[in-house]
């Protein structure tokens, strides 16, 4: 992997067009299935340091299929383009 960000990129691409997809066709009948999300994560922990300072520590991830579809779609278009755009 030469060019990360390139990727990165791609995957973070991926990920917002996925939920947009994922969004917009959530009532379709055929197509409902992309929208299907799987949400897990660690609930949120708050330390209380001597009554002044409040540390929450916390983090969720909610992916759909659409989005795992389109995140493969970003690395396979990587690996196809990567070398064509980076080696002129």
């Amino acid at each position: 992997m030469k060019h990360p960000i390139y990727m990165f990129f791609l995957a973070a691409c991926g990920i917002m067009l996925g939920g947009l997809l994922g969004g917009a066709i959530s009532e379709t009948a055929g197509l409902s299935w992309l929208t299907y999300s799987v949400n897990f994560g660690i609930d949120t922990v708050t330390f209380r340091l001597l009554d002044v300072l409040n540390l929450t520590f916390g983090f969720t991830l909610d992916i759909n299929v659409a989005q795992i579809l389109l995140i493969i779609v970003g690395i396979i278009v990587y690996y196809k383009t990567a070398n064509a755009i980076f080696d002129k």
